[in-house]
């Protein structure tokens, strides 16, 4: 077959896209390969979407499912033109994942013998996109803090559903999890007498979580009512305030249309059902301020500096691979540069001059 030209994917130029659709068995299919890498459901979906745009961008659009696409045709020209598309739409840090993602795919096609050692090596070599932003989101107050939980405590439509939401956000601010971390932990991995969850963090790694007193008394308050079973420590629980342990596993289009009949399955939450408790909590709590799951592990982060915690520790606490993201995340050299300004005299006058 004759090599096909990429498209540089910017509106300016036209040359010919990739457009022959490629159809694979699973086991031969690098996006198949990449995906099945990752740790978690939703890391899966997220880095799907990502290859997904990707492919309908350098396909004009015909080749929608990146799992059709043929990725071995792609050149180091190609991967520049991704760089720059990306560039033009998003912050650094999504850039740098969606570049990412190409990248593994490409590895995988190398390992299934789709392209050569050389080719993927002239091809990946696309350097990330270098940049420092501040983080995202905000920290809490103390007082947001005590409302979000308030909130969920005064649920009188669902006092379950509450002391369960309780827990969550008791436990995310006190150990700082990420939301994907939150949802994967069992009952097993709740030690009350040591006040300490083990976790299952970014690429499998194992560490300890230690719990504030606080958020080990609203863990044994929702394990009450929970029960001692095991499973997921966080289960769904429906309107009328029933915990729901098993539920129908969701079928695609396709899944259905093949007569596929649902599974039961645990009902274990979804990272996506953390983000929702969060927003719906903060809007009852009456917090001005958009609130993010993320931001309690930033204020987790904050606050532990704050008090003392050196750098080295508290980037193991959080579950920081490298010591530099926990330092985007410290509000001391901040302050330390805001009182030094405020020593300059300025000679604006105090009041209007006449």
């Amino acid at each position: 077959m004759e090599p096909t030209t990429i498209i540089p994917i910017d509106g300016n130029q036209n040359p010919k896209a990739i457009i022959t659709r490629v159809q694979r068995a699973a086991s031969k299919n690098p996006v198949v390969s990449y995906l099945a890498s990752l740790n978690s459901k939703d890391s899966r979906r997220v880095q799907k979407t990502a290859l997904d745009q990707i492919a309908s961008a350098l396909s004009n659009h015909r080749i929608e499912d990146s799992l059709e696409f043929p990725w071995e045709q792609l050149d180091y020209g190609a991967m520049t033109a991704i760089k720059a598309w990306l560039n033009a739409k998003y912050a650094p840090a999504t850039v740098n994942r969606y570049l990412c993602a190409v990248r593994r795919v490409l590895k995988e096609a190398w390992r299934q013998a789709l392209i050569s050692a050389e080719a993927y090596q002239r091809d990946t070599d696309v350097r990330s996109v270098s940049a420092q932003r501040l983080p995202t989101g905000r920290e809490l107050e103390t007082d947001e803090i005590k409302s979000l939980i308030r909130a969920c405590l005064d649920d009188k439509e669902n006092p379950t559903l509450g002391l369960r939401d309780a827990a969550i956000i008791s436990l995310m601010y006190s150990s700082g999890l990420r939301r994907a971390e939150v949802v994967i932990l069992d009952l097993e991995d709740f030690d009350s007498n040591k006040q300490l969850l083990r976790v299952i963090g970014k690429r499998n790694k194992e560490r300890f979580a230690f719990l504030a007193s606080g958020a080990v008394r609203a863990l044994e308050r929702w394990v009450e009512v929970r029960g001692k079973q095991p499973g997921p420590l966080f289960y769904a629980v429906n309107k009328s305030g029933k915990i729901v342990r098993f539920r129908k596993e969701r079928l695609s289009s396709a899944e259905k249309h093949n007569g596929l009949i649902p599974n039961e399955i645990v009902a274990r939450l979804s990272d996506q059902t953390i983000y929702y408790l969060i927003e719906k909590r903060a809007l009852q709590a009456g917090l001005v301020n958009k609130t993010t799951p993320h931001d309690m592990r930033r204020t987790f982060v904050s606050d532990l500096l704050d008090a003392g915690g050196d750098l080295s520790t508290v980037s193991k606490m959080a579950g920081h691979e490298d010591p530099s993201t926990t330092m985007r995340y410290d509000r001391r050299p901040t302050r330390v540069m805001q009182e030094a300004v405020e020593k300059l005299d300025v000679p604006y006058p105090l009041d209007k001059e006449d």
